[in-house]
């Protein structure tokens, strides 16, 4: 339950956790915190500065239309079914058809992206000489690791060549990062790929040595409230992204604070630390054992940098590239 002693006036309180944003991060790990870790942090708070959950998560509905105005879907993962089911979305999931193609604009027509093993030989997004370089890089007749961390478009080029790159790894980059492969870490953004090439020696040689390996060792029993995807697809709920965060935020009552906004935090001698917030109700302190931060770096930076200038400095580095979502009727 929620601490209700928390209120204004310059209220003090104590609480095991404060889970600083309530945008799907935040919500994600107090709901994880209370469904299997209530024996570590039993009193969790979660505060958010704007009057709603969700963070970029925004799902209007209006004039028989529904739109999202933040992303669009998500990779049903099983992590994300348990969220989903542990919230009581079970019945409310929408999952997309696998069998529907994706599709890139490229040289006037839109081509359709392969989605099986058995579309590669015929799909015309790429030459007959681009799928070859793809098919000899992946066997490992490629240039070697430069011994230093590459971007996604290096790690890209060398592997597969220049046409996957510009044709499927691009398209795909500004869809779901919004964001430069000549920017982002390979490591970093696709972290099992750069793995395979790491324990294989080659992207087939890697995954080769990934099924050996899961073979070697199964995964435990899966839940079995968990629903099955019957293909690589995509994921929603009938009315839309929101739904999570909203059902999460309902789970979790009086732990959510609404329109507090931190003004900034300060470390106790007990090893504690102190949080001042501005409330509807007023000014309230609130003293924690953590404290987790899941808010934009720019805003973290400000905050940290009476406790770490190093921190506060490195967090300011972070680009935020600008999207735009258009809904077309």
């Amino acid at each position: 339950p929620g601490d209700k002693s928390l209120s204004g006036n310059g209220h003090s309180a104590s609480v095991d956790c404060v889970i600083v944003g309530g945008g799907i991060t935040g919500l994600c790990i107090a709901q994880a915190l209370a469904t299997k870790h209530r024996n570590v942090a039993p009193n969790v708070i979660v505060t958010e500065a704007r009057d709603r959950v969700g963070g970029n998560i925004n799902t209007v509905e209006r004039d028989g239309y529904l739109w999202e105005e933040g992303p669009n879907s998500f990779q049903p993962s099983d992590p994300m079914l348990t969220m989903a089911v542990d919230s009581g979305l079970k019945d409310d999931l929408v999952l997309g058809d696998p069998t529907a193609p994706r599709f890139v604009l490229w040289d006037g027509q839109l081509r359709p992206v392969p989605s099986k093993p058995s579309d590669l030989p015929f799909f015309d997004l790429m030459s007959i000489g681009g799928k070859l370089r793809a098919g000899f890089g992946a066997l490992g007749l490629r240039p070697p690791p430069p011994g230093r961390e590459e971007s996604v478009e290096e790690f890209v080029r060398r592997n597969l060549g220049d046409e996957v790159f510009e044709r499927l790894i691009e398209p795909f980059c500004s869809g779901v990062y919004a964001g430069d492969p000549a920017k982002l870490s390979m490591k970093a953004a696709f972290g099992k790929v750069w793995m395979l090439e790491q324990n294989g020696g080659s992207i087939i040689g890697g995954t080769f040595k990934a099924i050996q390996e899961r073979n070697k060792n199964p995964k435990p029993p899966r839940d079995p409230r968990l629903p099955k995807p019957k293909g690589q697809t995509v994921g929603s709920f009938r009315k839309g992204l929101t739904m999570l965060p909203e059902a999460i935020a309902s789970s979790l009552g009086s732990n959510i604070k609404l329109s507090w906004k931190l003004l900034g935090i300060s470390k106790l001698d007990n090893r504690e630390y102190s949080l001042t917030y501005e409330t509807p109700e007023g000014s309230v302190t609130v003293q924690s054992k953590s404290v987790v931060l899941t808010i934009p770096s720019h805003i973290a930076s400000n905050i940290l940098n009476p406790l770490s200038t190093t921190a506060a400095e490195a967090l300011s580095k972070f680009y935020y590239p600008p999207v735009a979502a258009v809904s077309i009727s």
